[in-house]
């Protein structure tokens, strides 16, 4: 309200002498001298009530009473810049930092003094953005090649924002976002290696939001191109073939075809392939194409090479009998080697005989009974037929006469725990207990032909599984009473080096490796535990070799052949009785395959001759080929082999018992002097081929040495 005040104002004339006062009533605006004071504004709405969070800025209109020209927006206690419209009606421009977070914003009028005040106050809601759905339309590049590397992929939609996602078949991405219609993503190497189609969505988070239905996107193969074979001929017989493939256009994914068929292929980089070649490709000679295949999306198959195979001279490495009985009728002979082809014949003495074709190393000869008649020597021969081909050296096969079974013996007063034979010098090493009436905690030499130790040396506390390396320098002795492996010139007999095998564990089995005199296979065991596998380990000059086979379902019982590489092992501890062949490099030792059903049998012992490995149940297993090709009729607690006269020798109570080995019969018994054998878990009665004629043996207290015409020769 303006108020006014009404003045009387006085003026005094003068007329002559005379005065004439006069008083006169005026009505005078307040000018200067009027007070006015503003009134407290009002809010009664704003507009709008709600806005999205992240907005860049916004005007808000404020409607109410009592606004004057100097009103001002106040929002959480800041000024906000404010253009009056009327009495009832202000305008607020608010920036972007008020909507930067969520949550409420006070917001009030405030008109200033003279009078004036603060009105009341009102909210302004800031929401979360409601992100859109996004949708694809299309990508940059369309497609990638298989093996480009890390590529980067723009995907042009709708509806992206920086929180958006990038999905490859569901699965999140790092993603750049550039527009609201473009978002880039990298796919990694692995994703862009090898021919691929996948499926690309964006994701948008809550609120709002959602995921774009997918796109296809294609990582399409190269056609391959096949320049050069690493060889372009080789000899069919083979057990298999590598050849290196240089090109372009090859991925991690790529075939090689052989002859039309894909084979094992092993990328190296884009420009080379190793193919391996098996056996079933090598066995016949001609000329086979070889492609490579790199599979859709995209992709094809090269223009073929050529590779030509010609039958070798084919070889003999070994006869698992060179032996045999005279008049004991035909049999099959097993023959192995290298460089069988389809129509490889084997020659007995010259002249073909029935020959079966098993694989590029194994052939079986029908001998009738005419061939193995009468005693003598015979020659075998194998000629791989032309293109190519030729004749093998020969290998020779003795047909002997069946001696007798009267035996002679000798017996030594000695507790053994093992015993293995030297050829080179023609003696036995027996390892003895500490509780042996004589020679306690070493080991002996023995003179087979006359019973006489002619060497001792004390070797540690309860020498027990013993071994020969195969050149004849060393034997290997475990010391179970101080858990570890000590190992003994031969035939001098100086102990050497001696190492732990572990607290707990004894060398349950003790297998030097071919051709290194100073590395060793062991089987550790833990006698305490049931069953007692503790793993296979290598020790290099005793000191172990970091990988070590599976302990519980590996194999306790183990042997070589002739492959330094390659570890037999039996598990006669556990009922699943698995055969392993275990893989022995410089990393250790570790398990390649385990094949049920050749050998079975607790307390079955293994051992090794000519490329077989005999079980003491009787089992008679073609190692390379892991297939059980034979059975002796019986068990027993030992069991030596003599390929040299086709003979097997079974130890089992009161006697032992002579196999053929190209037939498995009996052929006939040794009576054996009276001998206490105790609880079969004793697997070391070490049944020893030794000289000419003769085997060796333990019992609990005695060591018994026989010699008779059926042993040999």
């Amino acid at each position: 309200m303006t108020r006014f005040r009404l003045g009387l104002v006085t003026r005094h004339i003068r007329v002559g002498s005379a005065f004439l006062v006069a008083t006169l009533a005026s009505l005078a605006c307040s000018g200067p001298n009027i007070v006015a004071n503003n009134p407290t504004p009002g809010i009664t709405a704003i507009s709008p009530t709600t806005v999205d969070q992240g907005i860049a800025g916004q005007v808000l209109v404020l409607t109410g009473s009592d606004f004057v020209s100097t009103s001002v927006v106040r929002v959480d206690g800041a000024d906000r810049p404010t253009q009056y419209v009327s009495g009832s009606e202000l305008r607020a421009t608010l920036p972007a930092a008020d909507f930067a977070a969520t949550g409420t914003r006070q917001v009030v009028v405030i008109n200033p003094p003279p009078g004036g005040g603060i009105s009341n106050p009102v909210s302004l809601t800031i929401r979360a953005q409601l992100l859109p759905v996004p949708t694809i339309a299309s990508f940059d590049p369309a497609f990638v090649i298989a093996g480009s590397g890390v590529q980067d992929v723009i995907l042009h939609g709708t509806g992206f924002t920086s929180q958006s996602q990038v999905l490859v078949d569901f699965t999140p991405r790092p993603a750049t976002f550039i527009s609201s219609t473009q978002i880039k993503v990298s796919l990694s190497n692995t994703e862009t290696a090898v021919a691929a189609r996948f499926d690309l969505r964006v994701s948008n988070p809550p609120p709002g939001g959602g995921v774009s239905s997918g796109l296809p996107f294609e990582v399409r193969a190269p056609l391959p191109t096949l320049a050069a074979l690493s060889l372009t001929q080789a000899n069919a017989g083979l057990p298999t073939l590598t050849v290196r493939l240089t090109g372009t256009g090859f991925l991690e994914s790529s075939v090689v075809r052989f002859a039309g068929a894909p084979r094992p292929t092993t990328f190296i980089n884009g420009t080379a392939l190793d193919v391996t070649l098996g056996e079933g490709d090598l066995r016949v000679a001609g000329t086979f194409p070889i492609a490579v295949e790199n599979a859709g999306p995209g992709g094809g198959t090269s223009a073929a090479l050529n590779v030509t195979l010609i039958n070798g001279i084919p070889e003999i490495t070994g006869l698992p009998s060179a032996g045999a009985t005279a008049g004991g009728g035909g049999f099959s002979l097993a023959v192995h080697g290298r460089g069988f082809v389809s129509g490889v014949v084997v020659r007995w003495n010259g002249l073909d005989r029935p020959t079966t074709y098993l694989r590029g190393d194994r052939l079986l000869v029908d001998l009738n009974p005419a061939d193995v008649a009468a005693p003598g020597t015979n020659a075998i021969t194998v000629r791989n037929p032309s293109p190519g081909g030729g004749v093998s050296t020969a290998a020779t096969v003795t047909v002997r006469t069946l001696g007798p079974a009267s035996a002679t013996s000798r017996v030594l007063t000695l507790t053994t725990s093992d015993l293995v034979y030297d050829p080179p010098s023609g003696k036995l090493y027996a390892s003895i207990a500490a509780a042996s009436p004589s020679h306690g905690n070493s080991v002996v030499a023995i003179d087979p032909l006359t019973g006489t130790i002619t060497g001792t040396v004390f070797v540690g506390s309860s020498p027990g599984r013993m071994a020969r390396s195969f050149d004849g320098q060393f034997l290997y002795v475990g010391i179970d009473g101080a858990n570890s492996v000590r190992r003994v010139t031969i035939p001098a007999l100086v102990p050497g080096l001696q190492w732990s095998v572990g607290a707990g564990l004894v060398a349950g089995d003790i297998e030097p490796i071919p051709r290194s005199p100073l590395s060793v296979a062991i089987s550790r065991q833990n006698p305490g535990l049931s069953p007692p596998l503790a793993g296979v380990t290598v020790y290099d000059d005793g000191v172990a070799r970091p990988n070590s086979s599976p302990g519980h379902t590996g194999g306790n019982r183990i042997t070589f052949l002739d492959d330094p590489g390659l570890l037999y092992g039996y598990n006669n501890a556990h009922t699943g009785f698995g055969f392993y062949e275990i893989a022995i490099n410089p990393g250790g030792a570790s398990h390649r395959s385990e094949t049920s059903g050749l050998i079975g049998g607790f307390y079955v012992d293994i051992v090794s001759a000519a490329g077989r490995i005999y079980g003491t149940d009787g089992s008679v297993v073609d190692a390379g080929r892991l297939v059980k090709v034979g059975t002796f009729p019986g068990q027993s607690t030992s069991m030596a082999v003599d390929p040299q006269t086709g003979r097997a020798f079974m130890l089992s109570g009161s006697e032992v018992t002579v196999f053929d080995l190209n037939t498995y019969q009996i052929l006939g018994t040794i009576p054996l002097p009276p001998v206490a054998f105790d609880h079969p878990a004793r697997l070391f009665s070490a049944l020893v081929r030794w000289g000419a004629d003769g085997l060796a043996f333990f019992d609990l207290d005695e060591l018994i040495i026989i010699r008779s015409p059926l042993i040999g020769p």
